[in-house]
């Protein structure tokens, strides 16, 4: 009975059995099929065909177009059958090669700039006395103090759902599925309305606090009120470059 199922493993990967050989065999049948409109080629049997396999075609196509966008999208093309070495093969190079090194550079100089903000937020609390001018200050306008604080556990709450919960337990990219279309793979997702949710939350409560802390201190720091509630939120943004997801 063993015998009758034994077969030539190429035929059964064409005819496309169930399982993921089957679905490796589809994508070589949809590979090398033909496309006769091109010069004959060999196939690893040592068999030559007319044409050129079809998947090849279409990735030549796709080749052939960016090479004949480059006038509008700026980004150098390599035609196919240009050999390595030749002059459009080293412009594309050279035009990835410097678009990585001033992605790197543009990530050295937001972290440089994300600890020079914090170093400034450290030094305004010390110099103000922040943290306990706002606990003790008899000034200090409660109500609004007590509305901005909640705000800010609003949003701390909406990062960790974002970053603990979605990113690390549940291993969602929150951030590629809320900045694509509805319409895309990552749109469809079923954790995009509770994303979406979840950032307009956060930035009512930005706006809470924005506007009730001014009020909550202005009794005590007045005109410079402003000026430090910049700095030390300035600070807050910052220390994001330094969560994972965030500041990746």
């Amino acid at each position: 009975c063993d015998a009758d199922f034994r077969g030539d493993p190429r035929t059964m990967e064409q005819d496309g059995p169930a399982g993921p050989s089957g679905g490796a065999g589809e994508r070589e049948a949809l590979l090398n099929e033909e496309d006769n409109d091109g010069p004959t080629f060999v196939d690893p049997d040592g068999v030559r065909h007319r044409g050129i396999p079809q998947g090849r075609a279409a990735a030549m196509r796709i080749f052939e177009a960016m090479a004949d966008a480059e006038g509008v999208t700026g980004v150098p093309g390599v035609r196919p059958g240009e050999e390595a070495g030749s002059h459009n093969w080293l412009r594309a190079e050279r035009y990835w090669k410097d678009k990585y090194e001033s992605s790197r550079k543009a990530k050295v100089k937001n972290k440089f700039e994300a600890v020079l903000w914090l170093i400034a937020g450290f030094a305004v609390l010390n110099a103000t006395d922040f943290i306990r001018t706002c606990a003790m200050d008899p000034r200090i306008v409660r109500t609004a103090l007590n509305v901005g604080l909640l705000a800010i556990v609003v949003m701390l709450c909406v990062i960790a759902y974002l970053i603990v919960w979605l990113s690390i337990v549940q291993g969602v990219d929150w951030d590629r599925i809320q900045n694509s279309s509805a319409t895309s793979k990552h749109g469809k997702s079923p954790y995009r309305k509770n994303i979406s949710r979840a950032i307009g939350l956060a930035s009512g409560a930005l706006v809470t606090s924005v506007l009730a802390f001014p009020v909550a201190v202005w009794p005590v720091w007045h005109l410079w009120s402003a000026p430090i509630l910049f700095v030390l939120t300035m600070a807050a943004l910052q220390s994001l470059h330094f969560v994972p997801t965030f500041g990746a």
